[in-house]
């Protein structure tokens, strides 16, 4: 094509067509510029195709991340339902006639079981996302804005969560006689006992798992178990709160993702 135009210029000099020759040099920058505008255009075409696929991306890593916090939101709300009924039972056992130390002090270690573990939201996309200067791939602002409404929510009920961890281990732990709250019983019954003593260490303890509570001891961990009732109670709900929290954010990104399919 090059050697076409060249070819097309010589002959318009040679002949003397210099009016002819002006007009063709015209024309010839006028398909210059816009083969060069078509080049723009087609680069700034491609640029925003590769933008688009990787808002695209972002969308639907943001909801996996998502849709893993309601997994694992789901798992501490099981835990919580099952330290709620644990303290529950170990109140009925202790206004019993007659109570086991073994048979409270399992619910109570169950009550108090992991409770100080807490949610914690992926927030890898996110982070990816506000590194350098990705958070402009994102078009839709409310999208953003919903993610820090989000972690901000998260964070306040996560603060209250631990309150009422610390409340109930520091209960737990306010007696420190193992042997007459049934703590030991319980806990030579797990597997951390049976194979973290050696045996003759085990059989030396020779406790007595037909043992049962003082009155005294049943009224000090009823107040315990009450106050079990209400961390456990307290925590369910927050988690409950947390869950309402992750699935409206899924919601809003299975919109998004779908929609930028």
């Amino acid at each position: 094509m090059i050697k076409i135009f060249r070819h097309i210029r010589k002959e318009l000099m040679e002949t003397g067509k210099t009016g002819k020759y002006f007009k063709y040099a015209i024309g010839e920058i006028i398909l210059v510029v816009i083969g060069i505008l078509i080049a723009l255009q087609v680069n700034n075409w491609n640029e925003q195709k590769k933008q688009n696929r990787l808002e695209k991306e972002y969308y639907c890593r943001l909801l996996e991340d998502t849709q893993q916090d309601l997994e694992q939101v789901n798992q501490f709300i099981k835990a919580s339902e099952d330290r709620l009924a644990a303290s529950n039972q170990a109140v009925r056992l202790l206004q019993q006639e007659t109570a086991k130390k073994v048979d409270v002090g399992n619910q109570l270690g169950l009550s108090i079981l992991a409770i100080y573990s807490d949610f914690t939201p992926n927030n890898s996309a996110f982070e990816d996302l506000k590194s350098g200067a990705n958070l402009n791939i994102i078009k839709d602002k409310n999208i953003i804005k919903a993610i820090n409404n989000y972690f901000n929510i998260v964070a306040g009920y996560l603060s209250i969560i631990k309150v009422n961890a610390n409340i109930a281990l520091d209960t737990y732990y306010l007696d420190k006689d193992v042997f007459d709250s049934g703590r030991i019983h319980a806990q030579m019954l797990t597997n951390r006992f049976i194979t973290g003593m050696e045996k003759d260490v085990y059989e030396s303890m020779n406790l007595d798992f037909d043992e049962t509570l003082s009155q005294t001891m049943k009224h000090q961990l009823l107040n315990g178990a009450l106050t079990y009732i209400s961390a456990n109670a307290r925590q369910l709900q927050l988690y409950n709160f947390i869950k309402v929290e992750v699935t409206n954010l899924i919601d809003v990104l299975e919109s998004t993702c779908i929609r930028n399919d």
